[in-house]
């Protein structure tokens, strides 16, 4: 029958992750985008719970987004196993942090870890 895929892309959130103490004291801005399946099997027409709600999603994000983080693969990681902690069901999931600006001389871009379980 397959499996349902839900996308959240772009989550916007300052938040104090890196290295630097600085960037942990003000903060700085990150982007967030999780993608995760279950299968459609699970799926009751018309029937809220049985889906997983990108709300749920969104706030296990959010929730790890405040708190302090070395690096982003931590928080990816956090951010992974709390949504899988609460929902087994999932088959696959990715968990992708960017940070948009990036304290290294001479670099233009973005770092963005990938975590897909």
């Amino acid at each position: 029958m397959g499996d349902f895929k839900i996308e959240l892309k772009g989550l916007r959130f300052i938040a104090r992750i890196g290295v630097g103490e600085q960037e942990r004291l003000v903060g700085n801005e990150f982007i967030v985008d999780v993608s995760y399946s279950f299968p459609a099997n699970h799926f009751v027409k018309e029937k809220l719970e049985s889906t997983i709600s990108y709300a749920d999603i969104y706030d296990i994000t959010s929730n790890k987004m405040k708190e302090k983080w070395l690096l982003l693969e931590s928080v990816a990681k956090a951010i992974s196993d709390d949504i899988h902690l609460k929902f087994p069901i999932i088959n696959s999931l990715s968990v992708s942090v960017t940070k948009t600006s990036v304290p290294v001389d001479g670099m233009d871009g973005t770092a963005t870890v990938t975590l897909e379980s």
